[in-house]
């Protein structure tokens, strides 16, 4: 049989650097640039949450109306319902939508963290209010009306994006560098 026979373009080792303009080396990219791709990496991770969070929270919607209610019919039950009923109706509706955003943020921000060479937390925190910012500049309807659906609809996506996307660029910084993660420390012994 046959030796086997190689390709001499993949055997060959690299050219030399001569350090000209001709250079093909690939420099490291600014940390700004690692903001970006946190915003986008956070926007692709949160479709397919938000996706899943609609369909809890339509969930919700059918045990208690059935398949098909009408607003009438949503409207008239909110107003018969207490406060305690209408805050846990308002939290069953919007804290899977919050979670979801919180937990693309943190995927962003680890990605910044783990994967950005000369990044730090607070990069990853800047990825955050970039996707906060560019939510809400798209969902500027809710901001012309007013009032303090407008003042949570600021806030919330802020605190949320910005909280998460650092933490999680916290633990893809400690990953970066080969920190473990951090571990509670034991209190005291008694001597």
């Amino acid at each position: 049989m046959a030796e086997r026979r190689r390709l001499p373009v993949i055997q060959s080792p690299p050219p030399a650097s001569d350090g000209g303009a001709g250079d093909d080396e690939i420099e490291p990219r600014p940390p700004w640039h690692w903001i970006g791709f946190g915003t986008v990496a956070t926007f692709a991770a949160w479709l397919p949450l938000a996706y899943g969070a609609q369909a809890f929270a339509r969930s919700i919607v059918v045990s208690r109306f059935g398949q098909s209610p009408t607003r009438e019919e949503v409207d008239l039950a909110f107003a018969a319902m207490s406060a305690e009923e209408r805050f846990r109706w308002t939290a069953s509706q919007t804290l899977p939508h919050v979670l979801a955003f919180g937990l693309a943020a943190f995927g962003g921000g680890y990605l910044v963290g783990r994967f950005g060479t000369g990044t730090a937390v607070k990069h990853a925190a800047a990825s955050g209010v970039v996707t906060s910012l560019v939510a809400l500049f798209v969902s500027w309807r809710v901001l012309a009306e007013g009032g303090v659906a407008a003042l949570v609809s600021v806030v919330v996506p802020l605190v949320v994006a910005v909280a998460f996307a650092a933490w999680g660029g916290r633990v893809g910084v400690r990953r970066r560098d080969g920190k473990p993660a951090e571990k509670e420390k034991p209190p005291p012994s008694p001597a």
